[in-house]
């Protein structure tokens, strides 16, 4: 298949995979390894029986051809937490269908398929499914918990993943009256405290100095240089604009021309390039590359190109040096070069 760009970019080959299995559902993390030779994509599958549990398939890819290398298939019951800013490592839930009993996350190494489980202690014993997450680069898992003081419940302990040591913890307040809460570590490991409402606040892991805060239906940079918040349906709301802000002091630093479409309770999403500094923004509809310091559309990667029938995209990753791209769409997946 061959793929042009309409734009200031102009587009080589693309390439398609086609998985044949109906059972795949959604994509869930779609990354290139830094050196850009391989394309990891993690996959969440839901059974056809009546328990309609899910599993985690992670399926690796050569970034030259699109052909499989290799799929490793979780059991029943598992769902993806976290992974590393390259795929490598993902942390992973394994949940139970007995009520009565608790599940745990796990650490997978999606190119060997060997498991490790986070350890015990570091779990709230009262909340099992606490979110856990690790670094970008791999070395640091955290959990987050709701079991700190009464005015600032929500706590984040970091570990260091190789020494097994606690490195840092953090507390932050509820910010919001309803939705769903939680915490993590961010790719360049940063704390970042989030609600599915309000949005999210990043604060350094040793002081708790407070860095960022900025709304839902964000992305924000590997580097914390930027921050996209994109247009779409907020949970009642409406953000029309897509603006891009400094992700060191929150300043406004201009908008991106991504607006809501005439198409009910759809929004953009959207994926950095590495530091480069390009930004890849997709809709059901579109594909569309940005430069984010001059906030100018440098390519558009054409529908015909990659979408799976009618389709819409569920899913867009970008290498770390901005010069290939991977859209999945329903059974389909491409690659694109971009110069």
């Amino acid at each position: 298949m061959l793929a042009t760009n309409q734009g200031g970019i102009a587009a080589q080959q693309a390439t398609a995979t086609t998985i044949a299995d109906s059972q795949y559902d959604s994509t869930v993390k779609l990354v290139f390894s830094k050196d850009g030779r391989v394309l990891r994509e993690i996959r969440e599958v839901s059974s056809e029986d009546e328990n309609h549990f899910s599993r985690v398939h992670a399926i690796t890819y050569a970034a030259s051809t699109g052909e499989i290398n290799q799929v490793w298939k979780l059991q029943p019951y598992t769902r993806l937490y976290s992974a590393s800013t390259d795929g490598r490592l993902a942390i992973i839930f394994l949940d139970t269908p007995n009520r009565d009993e608790h599940g745990h996350p796990l650490l997978l190494d999606t190119q060997t398929g060997q498991t490790w489980d986070i350890p015990a202690e570091w779990l709230d014993s009262d909340d099992p499914r606490s979110v856990t997450t690790i670094s970008g680069d791999g070395r640091l898992v955290s959990i987050c918990s709701f079991s700190g003081s009464s005015d600032t419940p929500m706590l984040v302990n970091i570990y260091d993943w190789r020494t097994k040591k606690l490195v840092a913890s953090q507390m932050s307040e509820l910010f919001s009256a309803g939705g769903i809460f939680g915490g993590g570590l961010t790719e360049d490991g940063k704390i970042e405290f989030w609600n599915n409402r309000v949005g999210s606040k990043i604060v350094e892991p040793k002081t708790g100095r407070s860095i960022v805060e900025f709304g839902p239906n964000a992305v924000r940079s590997p580097n914390g240089r930027w921050i996209v918040e994109l247009a779409g349906y907020l949970h009642g709301r409406e953000r029309l604009d897509t603006t891009v802000i400094n992700g060191e002091n929150g300043e406004l630093l201009g908008k991106l021309d991504l607006k809501i479409r005439d198409q009910p309770a759809v929004s953009w999403s959207g994926v950095f390039c590495g530091t480069t500094g390009r930004f890849i923004a997709w809709d059901a509809d579109s594909v569309l590359v940005f430069d984010i310091p001059s906030r100018k559309q440098i390519a558009t990667i054409p529908v015909e190109t990659w979408r799976d029938q009618s389709l819409a995209t569920t899913d867009v990753g970008c290498s770390w040096n901005g010069k290939r791209v991977a859209i999945r769409s329903g059974q389909r997946l491409t690659l694109h070069d971009l110069k």
